[in-house]
């Protein structure tokens, strides 16, 4: 892609976002790359200047889904302000194909402008963990997407949900159960996530870092789905993990 296909791309992407179109693929002729998918990505932001970015999410976090869209690594998306749902009410009628996953968000205490060499460094620079669901809309033209429609399309971000902030400990030990009408939907591990939050966390920063983000205290860094992604259905949902606070929401 050349300058030129890729900010007309994004122009694209966001037509179709505003008007709840099915999410397009990028014409194969224009041979996208992955570093062509971050660039759409960025040049996304200029058509959503006061939607502020909250954080970032990861995706691919296991092979498993990685081997599905040819990756060898993690894809990283943007939490923007305008997909939160603080009231933790989600509206069906808001997607075409959507689904839920259940996540760990943790929270930066100061911002970070060089690359992380250690993980006793990463730990240094958040001071809080909390449970998350995020609502994905697989409403995609075609199925699957490529690796670089995937990226360009934010890894198919809608909204999320996030819970109460705790204390870091430690997140690996932590398992993740979903609940809806007293039956557990999943039990996971927090270890799925690419073995574990803090390699997670390490590839997120350093990534988000090269890609040119501003990484700044406050925001949330969801580090990939633990667990089975479910189904957006109707319903009473319960997300519970550890210690920490349970994240309770409904979709109607």
């Amino acid at each position: 892609m050349n300058g030129q296909q890729q900010r007309q791309w994004a122009e694209a992407i966001e037509n179709a976002r505003r008007q709840a179109l099915s999410r397009p693929s990028c014409p194969k002729d224009w041979g996208a790359t992955l570093d062509d998918a971050y660039s759409v990505q960025r040049l996304g932001l200029l058509h959503r200047p006061d939607d502020a970015v909250m954080g970032f999410k990861g995706a691919l976090t296991n092979q498993r889904v990685q081997a599905t869209f040819g990756a060898t690594e993690p894809a990283l998306g943007l939490l923007f302000a305008s997909s939160a749902r603080p009231a933790r009410v989600i509206q069906s009628a808001d997607f075409a194909k959507g689904m839920i996953e259940t996540e760990l968000g943790f929270v930066l205490s100061r911002r970070i402008t060089a690359p992380i060499e250690s993980v006793s460094e990463l730990r240094s620079c958040f001071d809080g963990v909390c449970l998350m669901v995020e609502l994905v809309d697989l409403n995609f033209s075609q199925f699957p997407p490529s690796l670089p429609d995937l990226v360009m399309h934010n890894a198919a971000a809608a909204q999320f949900i996030k819970g109460i902030v705790s204390p870091i400990a430690d997140p690996d030990s932590l398992s993740l159960t979903l609940l809806s009408a007293e039956e557990t939907l999943h039990h996971a591990s927090a270890l799925d996530v690419l073995g574990g939050q803090w390699k997670a966390l390490h590839w997120m920063v350093n990534h988000a870092l090269a890609l040119g983000h501003a990484l700044l205290p406050g925001q949330v860094l969801m580090t990939g789905s633990v667990g089975t992604v479910q189904p957006l259905k109707s319903g009473d949902y319960v997300l519970k993990g550890g210690d920490l606070a349970p994240l309770i929401f409904r979709v109607v």
